[in-house]
């Protein structure tokens, strides 16, 4: 069974491209143009291996969509991309994501960043946290079942 890729951009075009080229890299890819739409992939029962999050999303933020999950012990892996590298983006990814693109980006460099979080890199899966990727209730900071 291939790894399940959840890409949270609220550009189409860039989601579609990402899907596709994650897809013929031999990865299962699901799409959502908001942190509320990807909300719903982020349960257990569905299970994805890993995020790639777009910072600036309708209605909220990627930043805290990555919070949310590290509040609630989400071992999944997060590459948090942006076309606003700002110091204050730099340091939630450093402290937050395990990865961070800056757009515009090479295709092939997102497509090892995301070859790298999934255990074909340096960046191994059995050292990370075995918790899936799992929303939080931002009201009880917990995970949701």
């Amino acid at each position: 069974m291939s790894e399940r890729v959840l890409i949270v951009e609220d550009e189409a075009l860039l989601r579609r491209t990402l899907a596709s080229a994650f897809r013929d890299a031999g990865w299962e890819a699901i799409g959502a143009g908001s942190a509320e739409e990807a909300e719903e992939f982020l349960f257990p029962e569905v299970g994805v291996d890993l995020l790639v999050l777009d910072n600036r999303l309708p209605r909220a933020d990627g930043v805290s969509l990555l919070r949310r999950l590290r509040q609630g012990s989400s071992g999944c892996p997060v590459i948090l991309m942006t076309a606003f590298d700002k110091p204050e983006t730099r340091k939630a990814a450093d402290e937050w994501a395990n990865g961070y693109v800056v757009k515009p980006f090479d295709l092939s460099r997102m497509i090892g960043e995301v070859r790298r979080l999934l255990g074909n890199g340096p960046f191994r899966r059995e050292n990370m946290s075995p918790r899936p990727c799992e929303a939080v209730d931002p009201v009880h900071e917990s995970p949701r079942r």
